[in-house]
Parts: structure tokens; sequence; C-alpha cells
């Protein structure tokens, strides 16, 4: 375990977050869990502002508990699984006296946990950076393995795969030296899960690689 996996353990330890049950959700790749976290924090600004801005009626705050409940379980949030368990009991059983303190109570739960996914956003950063560092991936020549994991990658983003952040990797230093001014908008396409723009990118660049096949 180098350090940065040990500051992450230490956080989750302290927070009651099950990172290494997550991981096994996204197969262990790291990469995945956080952009995962990233997605999660902006769910979680929404459901803040949709909660603030409620008429107070309850089956808007259902749909966000039970949406909430399977995002945090599969992210190791296990607190928050149990508070939003608790809260839709409460929910269900709650007056409309009752309901102006139920709302005080998500309003809390919901920013605690995008601040406690906030401060672990650095920590996954740092072990990826630390992961990445040691990770050497060879510059491949435009052959026909190299086209096979070009097809693949255009395949996963046009389904949504978040795969594509592995396939990717294993091409990025060739596409760097076939079309450098595409390749830094692509990464972040991406590294983000914006794949309708990555395969517009990666469309755009293959009659490149066509050509220097020839």
């Amino acid at each position: 375990m180098n350090i940065s996996e040990r500051h992450i353990t230490l956080f989750c330890i302290q927070h009651q977050l099950d990172y290494q049950q997550a991981l096994t959700h996204f197969s262990g790749n790291k990469s995945l869990y956080f952009n995962a976290v990233q997605l999660f924090i902006n769910d979680l600004t929404l459901y803040i502002q949709q909660t603030m801005a409620s008429p107070f009626i309850p089956i808007d705050f259902a749909l966000v508990l039970h949406t909430l409940k399977s995002s945090a379980a599969t992210l190791g949030f296990t607190e928050l699984v149990l508070s939003a368990q608790s809260l839709e009991a409460k929910l269900a059983r709650s007056s409309l006296a009752e309901f102006s303190q139920f709302h005080e109570i998500l309003l809390a739960t919901l920013s605690a946990n995008k601040e406690l996914a906030i401060m672990l956003i650095p920590l996954l950063e740092k072990d990826l950076q630390a992961s990445n560092s040691q990770k050497k991936m060879p510059i491949l020549a435009v052959n026909n393995e190299f086209i096979m994991i070009y097809d693949t990658l255009m395949e996963e983003v046009s389904h949504y795969n978040m795969n594509a952040i592995n396939t990717f990797a294993q091409i990025a230093k060739t596409l760097n030296l076939i079309a450098p001014q595409h390749i830094e908008l692509l990464t972040q396409s991406i590294n983000q899960l914006r794949f309708q723009q990555a395969e517009n990118i990666l469309t755009e660049i293959y009659p490149r690689i066509l050509d220097i096949r020839k």
C-alpha cells in the first residue's frame, strides 16, 4: 500500500466509507470510481437545489431518496445509505406539521455528504497520479493492433461504456503523435465522461489514421 492509498484508507475509516467494496463495483478501476464520485458531487448539488426549491411535495423527496440510496451504496457511502433509508421511513409517516423538520434533515444530509465527497476527490486524484506514474504505456505503431483498439474505443464511447478510459490509455501516446491538436480535448472528454464529444473527435481523427496506414 503506497502513501496515497494509506491516506484514502484512513479517511474512509474516519468517515465510514467502504472504499474497497465500492471499487469492486467498478472492477477495481480507480479511474472509473474517481469519475463516478465527481458525477455524484454534481448529483448531490442538483438534489440540494431541488430540495431548497421544493414546493414540499413528498413524492419529490421519495424519488431523490430512492436514487440517493442506490448511488451511495455503489460508491461506498454507507452512512448515507442508512440515512436515506431512515429518511424514507420518516417520509412515509410524516404529517404536514413534521414535514418542515424532515426537509431540514434531508438538506443537511445532502450537504454533509457533498462536502465529504469533495474532500475525497483530491485523495483519489493523488492516488491516480501515483498509479499512473508507475505505468509506462508503449507508443503503438499504427498497425492492426492499434486499429483494433481504436475501433473498440469508438464502440465504447458510442455506447457510453466507462471502460473507454482504460482503452484510451492504451493508444493515447500514439494519438498524441497523430493528432496533437485534438489530444487535450479528447482526453478531457473521455476522463469527464463526455462521450458524445469524444466520439465526434475520434471520428474526425479517423481519416488521418487511415492515411498513415496507406
